[in-house]
C-alpha cells in the first residue's frame, strides 16, 4: 500500500522526519464508513460521534458548495493591472470564523475566496490564472508564512518543492 492508495488526504496524516521531510510512516484515521460499521456493531464511542461526525460532513459539503460558487475560475474575474513585473502575495485571513486565501499586489486585494487545508493543488491553479491574465509581467505568487502551513497541511517538506513561479 502507498500513501496514494488511501485515498482522501484529510483521512490520514503522515508522519515526516524533520530534517529531510522523508515520509516515516501513515496515521489512518477513521473514516464515516468505518464510524458507520462499529455504530452497527454496537461500539459505543462511535454511537455516540457519529451524529457529530454527520453534522461536520454536512457542514463541510455546504463550505465546498459555497467555495466552488465563489471561487476564481476565468482569467476575466481579474482586474486589469498596471506594471511590468507584477508579484503577487497568497495570504489566509479570518473573517467571522471562516478562513480565505487572499491574492494580494501589494496592500491591494485582487481575490479572496474560501481557504482549504492542505491546499497546493488550487495554489497552483491560482497561480497559473495570474499567469494566463498577465502573460510575462507575472513574476511570482509568493505564500506569506501565515499561510504556508495551510498550503502544505501537515506536511512541510512540501513547501521546498512548491514553485512561486
Amino acid at each position: 500500500m502507498s500513501i496514494d492508495d488511501l485515498g482522501d488526504p484529510s483521512d490520514c496524516a503522515i508522519i515526516e522526519c524533520r530534517q529531510c521531510h522523508g515520509s516515516l510512516g501513515v496515521v489512518v484515521f477513521p473514516n464515516l464508513r468505518d464510524t458507520e460499521e462499529a455504530a452497527a456493531q454496537g461500539n459505543e464511542e462511535a454511537m455516540q460521534r457519529l451524529p457529530e461526525l454527520l453534522e461536520r460532513l454536512r457542514q463541510a459539503e455546504v463550505r465546498t458548495e459555497r467555495f466552488e460558487q465563489e471561487k476564481i475560475v476565468s482569467v476575466d474575474q481579474l482586474p486589469e493591472l498596471d506594471g511590468e513585473s507584477l508579484e503577487f502575495t497568497w495570504d489566509l485571513v479570518e473573517v467571522d470564523g471562516d478562513t480565505y486565501q487572499i491574492i494580494r499586489l501589494g496592500d491591494v486585494e485582487l481575490w479572496r475566496e474560501l481557504a482549504f487545508f492542505d491546499n497546493i493543488p488550487r495554489f497552483n491553479e491560482v497561480k497559473e490564472l495570474l499567469r494566463q491574465k498577465y502573460g510575462t509581467r507575472f513574476k511570482v505568487l509568493r505564500p506569506t508564512e501565515r499561510s504556508e502551513e495551510w498550503l502544505c497541511g501537515d506536511n512541510a517538506g512540501k513547501l521546498v518543492r512548491l514553485s512561486y513561479t
